[in-house]
């Protein structure tokens, strides 16, 4: 699943989100519009946060796991 769709669903905000990870709004920002990639690190503990909804390697790898893909 994809972090801004966990995001919407759980209606969850990103500064909210931001908070629980220890990171910035702007950083979350950046890692929901695929600008910066998350660090291990972090793509584990957002993987932890959404109960594995959103997992590291669809963050880390975000290109081999593209909608378009599966459509």
């Amino acid at each position: 699943m994809d972090l801004r769709e966990f995001l919407f669903k759980k209606g969850i905000t990103q500064i909210e989100f931001a908070k629980k990870l220890g990171i910035s709004r702007g950083h979350l920002n950046q890692i929901l519009h695929k600008t910066k990639h998350p660090s291990r690190k972090l793509a584990k503990e957002i993987e932890e946060q959404t109960e594995g909804k959103v997992t590291a390697i669809e963050l880390l790898f975000p290109e081999k796991f593209s909608k378009e893909e599966y459509v």
